[in-house]
């Protein structure tokens, strides 16, 4: 009787911790899912900010070769 009482007190504890852990994982994968998001917000980010730096410095050049060509009129 002893043996079948310790043995049901491992179960539940192993039952208990099993469910501990499955919750522990759904959060991880949330942060984790978060996480992705944040980072794809953050690629995309810089990615238009790559484009507009590039855009800047071409209109620069486009109107400093303007500009010279104006001058020597």
């Amino acid at each position: 009787m002893e043996i079948i009482k310790a043995l049901d007190s491992k179960i539940e504890k192993l039952i208990h911790d099993y469910e501990r852990i499955r919750i522990e994982n759904d959060a991880l994968r949330q942060e984790l899912n978060q996480l992705k998001n944040t980072n794809d917000e953050l690629v995309r980010n810089n990615q238009d900010m790559l484009l507009r730096i590039d855009s800047a410095i071409t209109l620069t050049k486009g109107k400093n070769s303007d500009a010279e060509i104006d001058f020597s009129y």
